[in-house]
């Protein structure tokens, strides 16, 4: 397998990072689009397993994110567009990964807020991929959502765009460790593998406090998502943990689903992994979901809903 870095300009001159896994004869490649508060760098081990099954994989950075985001843009998208410019960089990922790999199928991987990225990208792109899975994604709220930005809202017009509000932290992370007390750490609603979440925890480039002004971005974002406007001939695959707090505890996840199967979307799948939680990737079952990945990137592989 070659390794190689992914280095592309985006808007406002902002360089793309990442790396390329190439096997020798790969048979399809993903692109991963990452969570909120990690980077690229934590799917090393997912990746080279699939390296090793034949599977090419590109990782890259979102804005504010990763090792090369200087530390005063840590969680924090652009003081402007910042939405539009996450999901114009990840097409730009999605582009120059076609044309590296132009006679296999691509397919695009989201995870949590990367999942969300992902949507909004296959949306306004959907000539980019040929395959949409999803991890730890959730239905869009729109109601609840249209509150939270006003309450964001209010704390950006107070405080200003770099601020990191203890309130927001408070009512997302927070609130979702809350639903596994008693609390070994502040992030066990990640794994119930323990030494998965002392690596996050101990990563410095992980489990940071975002900005007012990317929550502002990342909610917006999230209500231009319509499953209805997609490409219907799209495959979209999501998988869960069936205990992930971001999935409402299975419930949203299975909701988006339905919503997605009822736009119309003619091939679509729903995995819930039982007590699983929000990085099944990471979880004391991550073969098994290793194994489903892999299956739904099998050449003309169908999964009963």
């Amino acid at each position: 397998m070659q390794e190689q870095p992914l280095g592309l300009i985006g808007q406002n001159n902002h360089t793309i990072t990442g790396t390329i896994f190439c096997p020798n004869t790969p048979r399809s490649v993903l692109v991963i689009s990452h969570g909120m508060a990690e980077h690229a760098g934590r799917y090393g081990n997912f990746v080279r397993w699939l390296a090793e099954r034949n599977i090419a994989v590109v990782t890259f950075n979102h804005r504010g994110h990763g090792p090369e985001c200087p530390p005063n843009q840590l969680g924090h998208y652009s003081d402007a567009g910042g939405w539009g410019k996450v999901v114009d960089d990840l097409n730009r990922v999605l582009i120059d990964t076609r044309e590296r790999f132009p006679d296999i199928p691509l397919a695009l991987l989201g995870h949590s807020m990367g999942s969300f990225i992902a949507q909004s990208c296959a949306q306004q792109h959907p000539g980019s991929l040929d395959c949409l899975i999803l991890s730890a994604t959730n239905r869009i709220p729109y109601l609840q959502l249209h509150a939270s930005k006003a309450l964001i809202s209010g704390i950006r017009w107070l405080y200003g765009n770099h601020h990191r509000s203890p309130t927001i932290v408070r009512m997302t992370f927070g609130k979702f460790n809350r639903m596994f007390r008693p609390n070994r750490t502040d992030c066990d609603w990640l794994s119930r593998d323990t030494a998965q979440v002392d690596q996050y925890v101990s990563d410095p480039l992980c489990g940071f406090e975002c900005t007012t002004g990317l929550w502002h971005d990342f909610i917006q974002g999230m209500l231009t998502i319509k499953p209805s406007s997609w490409c219907k001939d799209l495959p979209v695959h999501l998988f869960s943990g069936s205990d992930d707090p971001v999935g409402e505890m299975g419930k949203g996840v299975t909701r988006h689903f339905q919503d997605i199967r009822k736009a119309g979307v003619q091939e679509t799948s729903l995995r819930l992994f039982k007590t699983g939680r929000h990085e099944m990737l990471n979880e004391t079952n991550a073969e098994k979901v290793r194994e489903h990945v892999l299956s739904l990137l099998a050449a003309g592989n169908k999964l009963d809903a």
